[in-house]
């Protein structure tokens, strides 16, 4: 029989009571990548299915270039947003993503890769729609209280994906 978890649905202003991916139970389901225009080329939003919820996980890539390559990279985890963003961006060709329902969250949002992830801690798979297979360790890093320019005082959890062959 399969065990059934409830996974936590709070928001990261609160050390006490926030989301850490690497205690979260066994996950899986699609992912999306965005670039916002707007910020550093190098970094990413990966938008992570968030089991059968109405919410997607938001995990901040500080080098996209690096995670491709399967390399250690540092990700901040961005709390929970309605799971309706994950496609409502723009593909790189300029057109709306076809689950995008005709909406975007963000105009600067780019979607620049998708397909389905798989958390089993303290490891991670993201299997990319184009076939490529990225695997990595979740290590907890630290904590990080900062004042958000966009939403204010903020809590945000930060980890090592580090990668795996």
């Amino acid at each position: 029989m399969e065990k059934t978890y409830k996974l936590p649905i709070v928001l990261g202003t609160d050390p006490e009571n926030t989301i850490r991916i690497d205690k979260l139970p066994p996950l899986k389901g699609a992912f999306a990548v965005h670039i916002h225009e707007s910020e550093t080329e190098n970094n990413a939003h990966i938008k992570l299915e968030y089991g059968d919820t109405e919410y997607c996980l938001s995990l901040y890539v500080f080098n996209y270039p690096k995670f491709l390559r399967n390399e250690t990279v540092r990700v901040r985890n961005y709390d929970l947003w309605p799971k309706w963003i994950m496609f409502a961006a723009r593909l790189p060709n300029g057109k709306l993503h076809p689950k995008s329902g005709g909406k975007v969250y963000r105009e600067d949002a780019v979607i620049v890769g998708e397909g389905n992830y798989e958390l089993e801690n303290p490891f991670i798979s993201f299997k990319y729609s184009d076939g490529r297979i990225l695997n990595f360790r979740i290590e907890f890093y630290r904590y990080l209280r900062y004042k958000s320019p966009k939403y204010g005082p903020s809590f945000r959890s930060e980890y090592w994906f580090i990668g795996v062959d």
